[in-house]
Parts: C-alpha cells; structure tokens; sequence
C-alpha cells in the first residue's frame, strides 16, 4: 500500500512539474507573437505571458522582450529574432539576436542551446548568440561548450595575440622595442592561425567567436564586443 502511494505521489509530482511554465515574460516592447505547439496562431504577448515547452516566441523590428525562466535565468530577445523553447533545458534559437543569462546549474540540468551553426552546451554564463547572416557568439563570462551540428569545425585563434603575449613575457625591460618590433612583424603576417580540427571545444570568458561555415575564430574582445552588451543593458532600461 506504502508502495502504490508513493507511486502515485511521484505521478503526480512529475505531471505538475511537466505542467509548469518554462517561464514567463517579465518585460515587452513593441510587437512580439508567440505560437504554441500544435498551433498556427501567433498571439501577441503582453507583460506576464508565461512561456511553456513547445512555445515559439518571436520578436518584430523596433520590438524587444525579456524572459524569465523557472530556475532564475534570463533570455533577452533583440528585435527580428526568435526562441523556441523545448524544454527548461533546451531550445533552439531561430534567428535574431539574444542574450542570455543562465543561472548556475550541475551537469544533469545543463541547459543547450541549438542554434542554425552549433550546438551550445550552458552551466552557467552570460553570453550573446548572432545568428544573423553574421553569426557569432560572445561570451563575457563562465564557460561554453560549442558543439558541431555537422561537420567539424576548423578552429582558428588570434595567432597575434598569443604570440605577442610569449614575446612580452622575455622582459619588461625592452617592452618598447619589443612593441616596435611586433608592430613591423605583424604588418607581414596574417591574423589567425588554424589551431585543430574539432568537432567541438570551450570558449572561455571574454572571447568572440564567428562562425563562417565551418571555420570557426576566436579572438578576445574589444570595443565593439563589449558594446553588443551595453546595447543589451540598455535596451532592458528602455522595456522597464
């Protein structure tokens, strides 16, 4: 008898957990439509719109919207872009611009994040994924796991940078000349270096990566990465 109620208190349990939202929209702007499963209707959305598995929310231009998942993370969506939302632990990015800020999570509830050029696999992170006709993804911290849909990648990385990060370490002392020197080597060399061939890797805080088929650079960030984030940051201000 014990055995037959706890049976069917984890019945139970298990439906209302199935049954929950996967999150809910906590800031609109502008005009966003979502359409769920088994549906071909798009409903506008409004400030508290709940998000559940099979949801495909989308964005207009001139429009914007944030979500709130159930364990605390945020999706930001930039305007023309879209997320079809699977499950608590994956969905697939279908266009447009997004942010993410996923809370911490173990390896059972690594969240994945599908997108038309890889596979991102999340702990716990803060990152931008482009997939626009330039697609790239940048991460400004924690650790990404970037997996091929396909083919293997040919990973490229900043070949300047590491070499310039040996050549300084041979003495402060003649940093100048050293600088002068790298300036005239640099002019005669190209910017990346194919490291491997992977069918997956990690990108690590503060890098940028833009996929091209399937060459894949790396670099690390400039001015123009962190502004992706301030565009961000600015945008959830003008929603609130």
């Amino acid at each position: 008898m014990k055995l037959f109620v706890l049976t069917i208190t984890l019945i139970l349990s298990n439906t209302l957990y199935a049954t929950l939202p996967v999150g809910i929209v906590s800031l609109c702007k502008g005009n966003v439509k979502i359409k769920h499963e088994n549906s071909i209707i798009k409903q506008k959305v409004k400030m508290g719109t709940e998000i559940r598995e099979g949801d495909l929310l989308s964005s207009m231009l001139k429009s914007a919207a944030k979500i709130k998942l159930r364990d605390g993370s945020v999706v930001v969506l930039d305007q023309s872009s879209s997320i079809y939302f699977q499950s608590l632990l994956q969905a697939e990015q279908k266009s447009g611009t997004i942010l993410y800020r996923i809370t911490s999570r173990d390896t059972k509830n690594t969240l994945k994040i599908k997108t038309p050029f890889a596979i991102i696999g999340i702990k716990g992170t803060t990152f931008i994924v482009n997939a626009t006709d330039n697609a790239s993804v940048s991460l400004k911290e924690g650790l990404l796991g970037i997996n091929s849909l396909h083919q293997e990648f040919y990973l490229y990385r900043k070949k300047l940078e590491d070499e310039f990060a040996a050549f300084k370490a041979q003495g402060d002392k003649h940093i100048k000349k050293q600088k002068e020197e790298f300036e005239r080597y640099k002019q005669q060399q190209s910017e990346y270096k194919k490291v491997e061939i992977v069918k997956s890797f990690d990108l690590k805080a503060g890098n940028k990566i833009s996929f091209e088929g399937r060459d894949v650079k790396e670099k690390s960030f400039s001015k123009s990465e962190d502004s992706e984030f301030q565009h961000f940051y600015k945008l959830l201000n003008t929603m609130q």
